[in-house]
């Protein structure tokens, strides 16, 4: 046997003992890692589980009331604990008031994708200050119902004279205020510096994602019928819960 050999053969007896005892000590490292995850991720509360089924309506709307609260003090642990809790109840009273709590959770921690949208209707206007001087404005003409705008406790007449840093000047407000708002993203906060009245507000907005449908104005004009926001975060959460569902699959057995 030459030397060459002689080290060919060596070279593959080491590998060939040394590979099962990396790929144990491997194995090891993954299955303790993933115990401290297990270990590290919150306990749902038994009594707010048991409250999602109670007989009484009252408790059962308290109950996921609660349970929304406390998802809310650590998104991303709640939420992999409440996504077990939905997939092995078997109450369906718990399964369903659990999975709009995780739903709720869900959209919180992983806003929509796209642009900014606030959701209201407007037009260009004009506002006087103390002294008589004129100044550019958005006068909001309607507000839709669920959207940022409406959970801001933005209305009708209401005038925005800036939003965050940015002051409107005299070619165009709206043209300016949409950019804006379109250049964010859904989730970003944004401030709107509004005159009610005599009143004088900064009312905060959390954006939402900007529907599709805006952008497909048919050839007379007419807005087409935009989706509810509750419809775009059924959609969404449906395509997490499939997301999740994949990755169980690829997930080992124990």
């Amino acid at each position: 046997m030459t030397k060459k050999s002689f080290r060919k053969i060596w070279f593959i007896s080491l590998l060939s003992t040394s590979i099962p005892i990396l790929a144990g000590a491997l194995r090891a490292e993954v299955e303790d890692l993933v115990e401290e995850e297990k270990q590290a991720l919150p306990e749902v509360p038994a009594g707010m589980i048991e409250a999602l089924g109670h007989e009484e309506f009252k408790k059962r709307h308290a109950g996921q009331r609660d349970l929304l609260v406390w998802g809310k003090k650590d998104l991303k642990g709640s939420i992999t604990s409440l996504y077990r809790v939905y997939r092995e109840a078997e109450d369906p009273e718990i399964r369903l008031r659990s999975r709009e709590v995780l739903k709720a959770l869900v959209i919180l921690k992983q806003p929509l994708p796209g642009q900014g949208y606030l959701g209201i209707q407007m037009d260009t206007a004009r506002w006087k200050d103390e002294e008589g001087m004129l100044h550019p404005a958005v006068l909001i003409t309607d507000v839709r119902k669920g959207t940022a705008a409406d959970l801001a406790t933005l209305r009708a007449d209401d005038l925005i004279t800036g939003v965050d840093q940015v002051l409107f000047d005299d070619l165009a407000p709206t043209r300016r205020l949409a950019d804006y708002i379109r250049s964010k993203n859904p989730g970003d906060k944004i401030i709107l510096k509004v005159r009610r009245g005599k009143e004088h507000l900064e009312l905060t907005a959390s954006l939402r994602r900007r529907p599709t449908a805006l952008d497909e104005i048919n050839q007379w004009g007419v807005l087409p019928v935009l989706p509810q926001e509750t419809e775009m975060d059924e959609d969404y959460f449906q395509e997490w819960l499939k997301k999740q569902k994949k990755k169980e699959r690829k997930a080992p057995k124990e």
